[in-house]
């Protein structure tokens, strides 16, 4: 029980410091191939920004597992914020789920990789 509760501090403390930005839309006018405008037909990249004080200039692209059927919290959310206790920014891919297939993953992790740089180098993420 007490290993719990340490648990479920520790991580009320880890998400209670990062900070989640809202997520960019990839294809603000709708992403190629797309067969609709769901929401698993709109690709995007949520920022987790680490605290300014831990902050190592680095990021990196998360991209969860879930076979184009569904998307691994755990794989993004969960990474992003330990990314963030060690001062690495993280982007949240949430890919095309249901339309698309794997051609139209691998286009939106380039698109992906170019927003997050551009997000970057361009200051909108920080804290």
């Amino acid at each position: 029980m007490i290993k719990i509760f340490a648990l479920l501090v520790v991580v009320g403390t880890v998400s209670a410091m990062a900070q989640r930005k809202e997520p960019i839309v990839l294809w603000p006018a709708g992403a190629p191939g797309a067969l609709g405008k769901s929401d698993k037909d709109i690709p995007t990249l949520t920022p987790y920004i680490p605290d300014a004080d831990k902050a190592t200039g680095a990021a990196m692209v998360i991209c969860p597992g879930g076979g184009y059927g569904g998307l691994s919290a755990h794989e993004g959310n969960d990474y992003a914020l330990f990314l963030n206790q060690h001062g690495v920014t993280a982007f949240v891919l949430k890919y095309r789920l249901g339309s698309g297939g794997l051609p139209a993953s691998v286009h939106v992790a380039g698109r992906c990789a170019r927003s997050a740089y551009g997000a970057v180098a361009s200051r909108r993420v920080e804290g």
